[in-house]
């Protein structure tokens, strides 16, 4: 099984690593063949949802684990925003709120490939949870170079939201601290720097 998963995290990986990259611009469609091949290890490994991290066990106590640092890091950020004048709550409108929902969708789907897919393969090679963690933050923060910001932002927060996935099991918790932290951080920095929060080609448009 150690080979196995081995070649699976070497195909997704180089899969998606090329997407980002080459084909999202030419062949937008091999996501979904991507994402059909991650869906095919599933049952190959015979992953129960649980461990996939859905359902409803590790919500609550993944929501209260997260619920401080996220804080924390947010209250960071907002007091940047304020600082730069860049906070304006009056500006939220529902088109805006209704995009922070589309946003958080999108985390949930990262915390998907990332901890479904990639961290339970690396358990079963390294199987130590610290040794995991510290893989799948790699894998994280390299699928969002060359973003100067995202890149130690997603390594350190891979590490974090990978160790909290491995002891409650559920993918809700992680995507909403993604979400919240990912929203502040394009409005607390200058857009020069984050560039829209882009990655691979798309980083320089």
């Amino acid at each position: 099984m150690v080979i196995l998963a081995a070649a699976e995290l070497a195909i997704v990986f180089c899969g998606v690593i090329l997407f980002i990259w080459r084909v999202q611009f030419t062949y937008p469609n091999f996501a979904l063949f991507l994402l059909g091949f991650i869906v095919l290890t599933f049952f190959i490994h015979r992953d129960k949802l649980q461990n996939l991290g859905f359902g409803s066990r590790g919500l609550i106590s993944g929501l209260k684990t997260l619920a401080a640092p996220t804080a924390i890091v947010a209250a960071v950020l907002l007091f940047a925003a304020a600082l730069d004048g860049e906070l304006d709550l009056g500006s939220l409108t529902t088109a805006k709120l209704w995009g922070l929902n589309r946003y958080f969708a999108w985390c949930l789907f990262q915390e998907f490939g990332l901890q479904s897919f990639f961290t339970n393969r690396l358990s079963a090679i390294f199987k130590q949870p610290n040794r995991t963690a510290w893989a799948s933050a790699l894998v994280f923060g390299t699928f969002h170079i060359p973003n100067p910001v995202l890149i130690p932002v997603t390594f350190a927060g891979g590490y974090l939201l990978t160790r909290i996935f491995i002891k409650h099991r559920n993918l809700v918790p992680l995507a909403v601290a993604q979400a919240i932290v990912g929203s502040l951080l394009a409005m607390a920095l200058p857009g020069s720097w984050h560039h829209g929060l882009r990655v691979g080609p798309g980083y320089y448009r």
